[in-house]
């Protein structure tokens, strides 16, 4: 019996004790408010409207033919990219590749991409002009495709191929693969 009176007894505490206990609540008259959510920006927010990014990649050249113009050369070079909408933007870049004689390449390009916020991954066309140089000065036209996948931060990874139309020397392919900064 005495297990029962002890019993008891705990179980009435505990009972006076929670109803002393109360809400905690009091009342002046307005109810309090909630803190406000913090806002976590997406990692995808970096590929809105009116944003820019900075881009350093590696890059290679690849003639078409074999000639005497130049030959497969690895490179690199920098391009910074603005976008007026979240599809579609320019972008200018240069770049220089080792040859027998350097080529040198400046670009500008219009760019739409189609991005996949989901994935945090957007693929882009492009097509534009550049002037390029190594002896021979010359104009090209260029089209490409590529992927531009951002990791955190909005830096990312690219990678692209575009095809070049020389004026006096041999068709090229330039691949270029790099890390993207965006701001």
């Amino acid at each position: 019996m005495n297990k029962t009176t002890l019993t008891t007894l705990a179980l009435a505490t505990l009972g006076l004790a929670s109803a002393q206990a109360g809400s905690g609540y009091v009342s002046y008259g307005k109810a309090p408010k909630a803190p406000a959510p913090m806002e976590v920006p997406s990692l995808c927010e970096c590929f809105a409207a009116n944003t820019s990014n900075v881009s350093v990649f590696a890059a290679g050249i690849l003639p078409e033919t074999s000639s005497t113009d130049f030959d497969d050369s690895f490179g690199g070079g920098i391009a910074l990219n603005y976008f007026f909408t979240e599809n579609f933007g320019v972008e200018g870049s240069y770049s220089l590749f080792a040859t027998d004689s350097a080529v040198h390449q400046l670009s500008g390009s219009l760019i739409a991409r189609l991005p996949i916020k989901s994935l945090c991954l957007a693929p882009y066309a492009l097509a534009g002009g550049s002037f390029h140089t190594d002896g021979v000065n010359q104009g090209t036209w260029h089209v490409g495709a590529g992927l531009d996948y951002r990791i955190a931060n909005c830096l990312g990874v690219f990678a692209d191929a575009q095809y070049n139309w020389a004026e006096d020397t041999s068709d090229y392919t330039t691949v270029r693969g790099g890390v993207r900064f965006g701001f």
